[in-house]
Protein backbone atom coordinates (compact mmCIF):
# COMPACT_ATOMS: atom_id res chain seq x y z
CA UNK A 1 0.00 0.00 0.00
CA UNK A 2 1.06 3.75 -1.22
CA UNK A 3 1.12 6.32 1.58
CA UNK A 4 0.00 9.92 0.65
CA UNK A 5 -0.02 13.04 2.79
CA UNK A 6 -2.81 15.29 2.30
CA UNK A 7 -2.76 19.41 3.38
CA UNK A 8 -4.75 20.97 4.60
CA UNK A 9 -6.87 18.53 6.32
CA UNK A 10 -9.64 20.34 7.29
CA UNK A 11 -12.55 22.34 4.97
CA UNK A 12 -16.01 21.32 3.64
CA UNK A 13 -14.36 18.98 0.71
CA UNK A 14 -11.94 17.40 2.42
CA UNK A 15 -13.71 13.95 2.89
CA UNK A 16 -14.26 13.34 -0.41
CA UNK A 17 -10.68 14.08 -1.46
CA UNK A 18 -9.70 11.31 1.36
CA UNK A 19 -12.60 8.57 0.62
CA UNK A 20 -10.96 8.99 -3.09
CA UNK A 21 -7.62 8.13 -2.20
CA UNK A 22 -8.12 5.34 0.25
CA UNK A 23 -10.70 3.90 -2.54
CA UNK A 24 -7.54 3.93 -4.87
CA UNK A 25 -5.16 1.94 -2.21
CA UNK A 26 -3.52 5.22 -0.23
CA UNK A 27 -3.06 5.20 3.33
CA UNK A 28 -3.88 8.60 3.98
CA UNK A 29 -1.73 11.38 6.27
CA UNK A 30 -3.43 14.60 6.91
CA UNK A 31 -1.90 17.34 8.49
CA UNK A 32 -3.23 20.45 9.80
CA UNK A 33 -2.87 23.58 12.09
CA UNK A 34 -6.30 22.77 13.46
CA UNK A 35 -5.87 20.01 16.26
CA UNK A 36 -9.66 19.14 15.44
CA UNK A 37 -9.69 19.54 11.88
CA UNK A 38 -12.50 17.70 10.46
CA UNK A 39 -10.06 15.45 8.41
CA UNK A 40 -9.03 14.32 11.51
CA UNK A 41 -11.89 11.91 11.40
CA UNK A 42 -11.05 10.19 7.66
CA UNK A 43 -7.58 10.12 7.48
CA UNK A 44 -5.54 6.73 8.68
CA UNK A 45 -3.54 8.87 10.09
CA UNK A 46 -3.24 12.93 11.54
CA UNK A 47 -0.72 14.79 12.71
CA UNK A 48 -1.28 18.85 13.52
CA UNK A 49 1.76 20.81 12.53
CA UNK A 50 2.34 24.50 13.07
CA UNK A 51 1.29 27.46 10.50
CA UNK A 52 3.36 27.72 7.79
CA UNK A 53 4.49 30.97 8.49
CA UNK A 54 5.75 29.46 12.21
CA UNK A 55 9.30 27.67 13.03
CA UNK A 56 9.52 24.23 12.96
CA UNK A 57 6.91 23.99 10.30
CA UNK A 58 9.65 22.93 7.76
CA UNK A 59 11.08 20.53 10.44
CA UNK A 60 7.58 19.02 11.19
CA UNK A 61 6.29 17.80 7.44
CA UNK A 62 9.51 16.34 6.61
CA UNK A 63 9.45 14.51 10.00
CA UNK A 64 6.59 13.30 8.65
CA UNK A 65 7.29 12.25 5.45
CA UNK A 66 10.26 10.62 6.42
CA UNK A 67 8.31 8.51 9.26
CA UNK A 68 5.85 7.63 7.29
CA UNK A 69 7.60 6.49 4.27
CA UNK A 70 5.19 8.66 2.39
CA UNK A 71 5.03 8.10 -1.52
CA UNK A 72 3.07 11.06 -2.77
CA UNK A 73 2.64 14.78 -1.01
CA UNK A 74 -0.33 16.99 -2.36
CA UNK A 75 -1.27 20.35 -1.08
CA UNK A 76 -4.52 22.14 -1.72
CA UNK A 77 -3.17 25.22 0.41
CA UNK A 78 -0.96 28.36 -1.89
CA UNK A 79 1.00 29.55 1.31
CA UNK A 80 2.72 25.99 1.53
CA UNK A 81 2.99 25.43 -1.89
CA UNK A 82 5.37 28.60 -2.36
CA UNK A 83 7.19 27.83 0.85
CA UNK A 84 7.89 24.50 -0.59
CA UNK A 85 8.70 26.13 -4.33
CA UNK A 86 11.11 28.39 -2.33
CA UNK A 87 12.96 25.48 -0.63
CA UNK A 88 12.81 23.47 -3.68
CA UNK A 89 14.72 26.46 -6.11
CA UNK A 90 17.53 27.07 -2.69
CA UNK A 91 18.03 22.96 -2.47
CA UNK A 92 16.34 22.89 0.80
CA UNK A 93 14.61 19.67 0.39
CA UNK A 94 16.45 16.62 1.20
CA UNK A 95 16.96 15.01 -2.24
CA UNK A 96 15.54 11.56 -0.76
CA UNK A 97 12.44 12.72 -0.02
CA UNK A 98 11.92 15.80 -3.05
CA UNK A 99 10.22 12.90 -5.28
CA UNK A 100 7.33 12.46 -3.44
CA UNK A 101 6.22 16.54 -3.47
CA UNK A 102 3.41 16.47 -6.53
CA UNK A 103 3.81 20.31 -5.96
CA UNK A 104 3.76 22.27 -9.69
CA UNK A 105 7.22 23.68 -8.63
CA UNK A 106 8.20 26.73 -11.01
CA UNK A 107 10.54 29.56 -10.60
CA UNK A 108 8.62 32.58 -11.47
CA UNK A 109 5.45 31.09 -9.35
CA UNK A 110 5.99 33.83 -7.02
CA UNK A 111 5.00 35.85 -10.13
CA UNK A 112 1.74 33.84 -11.52
CA UNK A 113 0.63 34.33 -7.80
CA UNK A 114 1.03 38.31 -8.34
CA UNK A 115 -2.76 38.78 -9.55
CA UNK A 116 -1.57 42.34 -10.75
CA UNK A 117 1.68 40.82 -12.86
CA UNK A 118 -0.44 38.37 -13.94
CA UNK A 119 -3.53 40.62 -15.53
CA UNK A 120 -0.64 42.65 -17.31
CA UNK A 121 0.94 39.34 -18.66
CA UNK A 122 -2.10 37.83 -19.82
CA UNK A 123 -3.70 40.78 -21.35
CA UNK A 124 -0.53 41.75 -23.40
CA UNK A 125 -0.88 38.17 -24.89
CA UNK A 126 -4.42 38.61 -25.97
CA UNK A 127 -6.22 36.76 -23.19
CA UNK A 128 -8.90 39.34 -21.75
CA UNK A 129 -9.21 40.04 -17.95
CA UNK A 130 -11.30 42.67 -15.38
CA UNK A 131 -9.62 46.11 -16.23
CA UNK A 132 -7.14 46.18 -13.16
CA UNK A 133 -5.14 48.83 -12.02
CA UNK A 134 -3.11 49.26 -8.14
CA UNK A 135 -5.34 50.55 -5.99
CA UNK A 136 -2.37 52.71 -4.96
CA UNK A 137 -2.78 54.44 -8.33
CA UNK A 138 -5.31 56.74 -7.17
CA UNK A 139 -6.17 58.29 -4.01
CA UNK A 140 -10.33 58.42 -3.26
CA UNK A 141 -9.64 60.54 -0.47
CA UNK A 142 -7.90 63.30 -3.08
CA UNK A 143 -9.93 63.09 -6.19
CA UNK A 144 -12.44 60.13 -6.11
CA UNK A 145 -11.92 60.16 -9.91
CA UNK A 146 -11.17 56.08 -11.45
CA UNK A 147 -11.81 55.14 -14.76
CA UNK A 148 -13.73 52.23 -14.07
CA UNK A 149 -17.27 52.70 -13.29
CA UNK A 150 -18.74 51.22 -10.41
CA UNK A 151 -19.62 48.65 -8.81
CA UNK A 152 -15.35 47.72 -8.32
CA UNK A 153 -14.04 45.34 -6.85
CA UNK A 154 -10.90 45.39 -4.36
CA UNK A 155 -8.18 42.36 -3.59
CA UNK A 156 -5.24 41.76 -2.36
CA UNK A 157 -2.36 41.65 -4.91
CA UNK A 158 -1.23 38.66 -3.57
CA UNK A 159 -4.42 36.79 -2.18
CA UNK A 160 -6.02 32.99 -1.92
CA UNK A 161 -9.57 32.47 -3.06
CA UNK A 162 -12.21 35.20 -2.11
CA UNK A 163 -10.28 36.53 1.24
CA UNK A 164 -10.21 40.17 1.99
CA UNK A 165 -11.88 40.78 -1.45
CA UNK A 166 -14.68 43.24 -1.37
CA UNK A 167 -16.95 44.89 -3.66
CA UNK A 168 -17.67 48.64 -3.33
CA UNK A 169 -20.54 50.03 -5.23
CA UNK A 170 -20.04 54.06 -4.67
CA UNK A 171 -17.11 56.28 -4.39
CA UNK A 172 -18.25 57.20 -0.92
CA UNK A 173 -17.81 52.96 -0.48
CA UNK A 174 -14.49 52.88 -1.89
CA UNK A 175 -13.02 55.57 -0.03
CA UNK A 176 -14.18 54.30 3.10
CA UNK A 177 -12.63 51.30 2.39
CA UNK A 178 -9.30 52.79 1.17
CA UNK A 179 -9.27 54.73 4.62
CA UNK A 180 -9.88 51.20 6.54
CA UNK A 181 -6.81 49.59 4.79
CA UNK A 182 -4.32 52.76 5.91
CA UNK A 183 -6.23 52.60 9.65
CA UNK A 184 -4.57 49.46 9.48
CA UNK A 185 -1.26 49.81 8.19
CA UNK A 186 -1.96 48.26 4.73
CA UNK A 187 -0.06 49.61 1.50
CA UNK A 188 -2.27 49.94 -1.64
CA UNK A 189 0.42 49.34 -3.45
CA UNK A 190 -0.69 45.60 -2.26
CA UNK A 191 -4.20 45.53 -3.04
CA UNK A 192 -6.31 45.71 -6.70
CA UNK A 193 -9.20 47.66 -8.05
CA UNK A 194 -10.20 45.88 -11.04
CA UNK A 195 -13.37 45.97 -12.87
CA UNK A 196 -16.84 44.21 -11.75
CA UNK A 197 -17.89 42.07 -14.49
CA UNK A 198 -21.28 40.76 -14.28
CA UNK A 199 -21.57 37.56 -15.71
CA UNK A 200 -21.48 33.88 -14.98
CA UNK A 201 -18.30 31.86 -13.30
CA UNK A 202 -16.87 28.91 -14.10
CA UNK A 203 -14.08 27.40 -12.89
CA UNK A 204 -12.15 24.70 -15.01
CA UNK A 205 -9.92 21.75 -14.25
CA UNK A 206 -7.21 20.76 -16.09
CA UNK A 207 -3.82 18.70 -16.10
CA UNK A 208 -1.57 19.81 -18.91
CA UNK A 209 2.23 19.25 -19.90
CA UNK A 210 4.41 21.42 -20.81
CA UNK A 211 1.86 24.76 -21.45
CA UNK A 212 -0.45 21.92 -23.57
CA UNK A 213 -3.57 20.43 -21.91
CA UNK A 214 -4.17 16.70 -21.43
CA UNK A 215 -7.34 16.93 -19.73
CA UNK A 216 -10.26 19.70 -19.32
CA UNK A 217 -13.40 19.88 -17.39
CA UNK A 218 -15.58 23.19 -17.37
CA UNK A 219 -17.29 23.44 -14.16
CA UNK A 220 -20.62 26.03 -14.03
CA UNK A 221 -20.96 27.57 -10.37
CA UNK A 222 -23.86 27.45 -9.79
CA UNK A 223 -23.68 28.17 -6.13
CA UNK A 224 -20.72 28.95 -4.39
CA UNK A 225 -19.50 29.57 -0.51
CA UNK A 226 -15.96 28.97 0.01
CA UNK A 227 -16.01 26.18 -2.50
CA UNK A 228 -18.57 25.46 -5.19
CA UNK A 229 -22.08 24.14 -3.58
CA UNK A 230 -23.93 24.04 -6.19
CA UNK A 231 -22.51 23.07 -9.86
CA UNK A 232 -22.91 21.60 -13.35
CA UNK A 233 -20.39 20.53 -15.73
CA UNK A 234 -20.60 22.08 -19.44
CA UNK A 235 -19.39 21.94 -22.69
CA UNK A 236 -18.34 25.27 -24.50
CA UNK A 237 -15.32 25.52 -26.97
CA UNK A 238 -15.18 29.31 -26.49
CA UNK A 239 -14.06 28.49 -22.66
CA UNK A 240 -12.01 25.69 -23.67
CA UNK A 241 -10.29 27.99 -26.39
CA UNK A 242 -9.53 30.67 -23.54
CA UNK A 243 -8.18 28.01 -21.29
CA UNK A 244 -5.72 26.00 -23.61
CA UNK A 245 -4.39 29.91 -24.91
CA UNK A 246 -3.72 30.49 -21.61
CA UNK A 247 -2.17 27.34 -20.50
CA UNK A 248 -0.04 27.87 -23.46
CA UNK A 249 1.32 31.49 -22.73
CA UNK A 250 1.82 30.47 -18.96
CA UNK A 251 3.26 27.24 -19.97
CA UNK A 252 1.59 25.46 -17.35
CA UNK A 253 1.56 21.57 -16.08
CA UNK A 254 0.55 19.58 -13.71
CA UNK A 255 -2.92 19.68 -12.16
CA UNK A 256 -4.38 23.25 -12.11
CA UNK A 257 -7.40 25.46 -12.28
CA UNK A 258 -8.40 28.61 -13.68
CA UNK A 259 -11.37 30.75 -13.00
CA UNK A 260 -13.29 33.06 -15.36
CA UNK A 261 -16.57 35.24 -15.83
CA UNK A 262 -18.46 34.92 -19.07
CA UNK A 263 -20.24 37.89 -20.13
CA UNK A 264 -22.28 37.09 -23.23
CA UNK A 265 -19.62 35.59 -25.16
CA UNK A 266 -16.44 37.19 -24.07
CA UNK A 267 -14.81 35.23 -21.00
CA UNK A 268 -12.80 37.16 -18.54
CA UNK A 269 -9.90 35.35 -17.10
CA UNK A 270 -9.74 36.28 -12.85
CA UNK A 271 -7.57 33.60 -11.23
CA UNK A 272 -5.73 31.09 -12.16
CA UNK A 273 -4.20 28.90 -9.27
CA UNK A 274 -1.29 26.42 -9.40
CA UNK A 275 -2.77 23.28 -7.29
CA UNK A 276 -6.29 21.19 -7.72
CA UNK A 277 -9.28 22.70 -7.08
CA UNK A 278 -11.50 22.20 -3.41
CA UNK A 279 -13.93 20.53 -5.71
CA UNK A 280 -11.84 18.21 -8.09
CA UNK A 281 -13.65 15.08 -6.91
CA UNK A 282 -16.41 16.65 -9.15
CA UNK A 283 -14.62 16.54 -12.51
CA UNK A 284 -13.44 12.71 -11.59
CA UNK A 285 -17.53 11.62 -11.03
CA UNK A 286 -17.60 12.88 -14.63
CA UNK A 287 -14.68 10.78 -15.76
CA UNK A 288 -11.97 12.81 -15.92
CA UNK A 289 -9.42 11.50 -12.94
CA UNK A 290 -6.80 14.18 -12.91
CA UNK A 291 -5.74 13.20 -9.52
CA UNK A 292 -4.83 10.19 -11.45
CA UNK A 293 -2.80 12.00 -13.66
CA UNK A 294 -0.76 13.09 -10.81
CA UNK A 295 -0.20 9.58 -9.81
CA UNK A 296 0.99 8.91 -12.91
CA UNK A 297 3.41 11.55 -13.47
CA UNK A 298 4.76 11.15 -9.71
CA UNK A 299 5.81 7.54 -10.78
CA UNK A 300 6.76 8.58 -14.79
CA UNK A 301 4.07 6.95 -16.17
CA UNK A 302 2.27 8.12 -19.66
CA UNK A 303 -0.63 10.92 -19.04
CA UNK A 304 -4.22 9.26 -19.14
CA UNK A 305 -5.84 11.48 -21.59
CA UNK A 306 -10.11 10.41 -21.08
CA UNK A 307 -11.45 12.49 -23.67
CA UNK A 308 -14.92 14.60 -22.98
CA UNK A 309 -16.62 14.49 -19.34
CA UNK A 310 -20.13 13.07 -18.62
CA UNK A 311 -22.45 15.57 -18.12
CA UNK A 312 -23.51 16.04 -14.38
CA UNK A 313 -24.34 17.91 -11.44
CA UNK A 314 -23.19 17.96 -7.96
CA UNK A 315 -24.87 19.39 -4.65
CA UNK A 316 -22.71 19.74 -1.82
CA UNK A 317 -24.52 18.96 1.73
CA UNK A 318 -24.41 19.14 5.43
CA UNK A 319 -23.35 15.74 7.40
CA UNK A 320 -22.81 15.34 10.73
CA UNK A 321 -19.81 13.46 12.45
CA UNK A 322 -20.18 12.81 16.16
CA UNK A 323 -17.17 11.98 18.51
CA UNK A 324 -16.36 12.14 22.13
Amino acid sequence: MKNILISPAGGQAISGIIEYFKKNGYAVTGIDSNPNAIGKFFCDRFCTVPRVQDSGYREAVLDIVSGENIDLFISWLDPEIQFWNELFFRDKIPESVKGCFALNFRRDLQFLYDKYSLCKLLEKNAVRTPETKLLSSLNPDRDGKTSLPFPVVVKPRIGFGSREMYIAKTHEDLSCHFRKLIQCNVSPENFLIQEFIPGTEYTIDFFATGGQIDNLVVRNRLEQRGVSLRGEIIFDDTIETIVRKTCKVLELDGLNNLQLIKKENTCFVTDINLRPSGTIIFSIEAGIDMLRNVMERSQGMEITRFGKPRSLRMIRYLREHYYE
